[in-house]
């Protein structure tokens, strides 16, 4: 009899599949972990948790916050920026009325180049003005030039003046006796309008340069004033004081001088310049009739000539009466006695 024949032993081929049993049995078992740890981190992954919902509650507050910041700055800023006003307009406030300028042209200044040998003296002498005038202008803290030096050199005598707080031209004109307006100082400093600040400079003429000391007297005695200076007549603005009368009354010079020249002019018909002392000149414009002649030497008081109509300006006889210095126009008003 053989060994498989006893009933106690073990088939054939049953430890073999008690053996594959075994490791099938492992194998779900590892499969069941693995599925349950891929839950567990798709649970952690994908489910939302408390602090995870606070995050965005927390981060979004600041930002709403923060928006409105910017605009309350610039509705802010807005009534302060509006608020300023310049100096000038501040400045106006206290006053009733700012006068305008008058007519007269602004004073031309002549740019020097200081030249070897060159002293402030000379430069003064060549152009016929005083040496303290040159260094007021230019601000020099000496007399001293050097070779190179650009200075501004004005037509007539005066101070470069720093106006200083409460000051106004008028005051200004009268602290220097001067016989021109606030009005007339603005223009020949280029400045439209009378009002000035501290601290900017006003170029102030001599008394001197703005009148003679003995002045002029009237062309035309007797006669109407009829036009101011810086009027309109007739698109032409004038540079003089008109003076209307009879026709075939007589022109007198206004002082003594010399008949530098006779001319036509478009608007104002036959004229005569004269050239007078101290740089000064007086034209007479719109004349009928001329009984002077070039380079002739008249006193104040003498005949030049007679009104008529020679003007197309003018709709009655008148002559228009100019003073001029160093070729600046000056407002006869303020120096002739009519």
């Amino acid at each position: 009899m053989s060994r498989n024949s006893y009933d106690d032993m073990m088939p054939e081929g049953y430890r073999d599949r008690g053996r594959r049993n075994g490791r099938m049995t492992a194998v779900i078992a590892c499969i069941g972990v693995i599925l349950t740890l891929i839950a567990i981190v798709i649970y952690l992954l994908f489910t939302p948790h408390d602090s995870d919902a606070e995050t965005p509650q927390s981060s979004v507050d600041p930002v709403s916050v923060s928006i409105p910041e910017p605009e309350i700055i610039e509705v802010e800023s807005a009534p302060e920026a509006a608020a300023e006003m310049p100096p000038a307009e501040r400045a106006a406030r206290p006053q009733a009325e700012i006068e305008k300028a008058s007519d007269y042209p602004a004073i031309e200044y002549t740019e020097y180049t200081a030249a070897e040998g060159d002293t402030i003296a000379s430069i003064a002498a060549a152009f016929g003005i005083d040496s303290s005038t040159i260094v007021s202008v230019n601000r020099m803290e000496s007399a001293n030039v050097k070779p190179g030096d650009v200075l501004k050199i004005p037509p007539v005598d005066g101070v470069l003046r720093e106006v200083a707080e409460g000051d106004t031209l008028a005051s200004i004109a009268s602290s220097y006796d001067l016989s021109i307006s606030a009005a007339d100082l603005a223009a020949l400093n280029g400045l439209p309008y009378t009002l000035v600040t501290p601290g900017e400079y006003i170029f102030v003429p001599s008394q001197d340069a703005v009148a003679p000391e003995s002045g002029f007297t009237s062309p035309l005695p007797g006669g109407t004033i009829t036009g101011r200076f810086g009027e309109v007549r007739n698109g032409v603005v004038l540079e003089g004081v008109v003076v209307s009368s009879e026709p075939g009354s007589t022109v007198l010079a206004a002082a003594d001088g010399n008949v530098i020249d006779i001319f036509h002019d478009d608007d104002f018909g036959k004229s005569v310049r004269l050239m007078h002392q101290d740089g000064y000149s007086t034209v007479y414009y719109g004349l009928e009739s001329i009984i002077v002649h070039t380079s002739e030497a008249v006193e104040r008081g003498d005949i030049i000539g007679t009104i008529g109509t020679s003007s197309r300006i003018f709709d009655a006889p008148a002559v228009l009466f100019r003073v001029e210095q160093n070729g600046v126009v000056l407002d006869p008003m303020n120096m002739t006695e009519f």
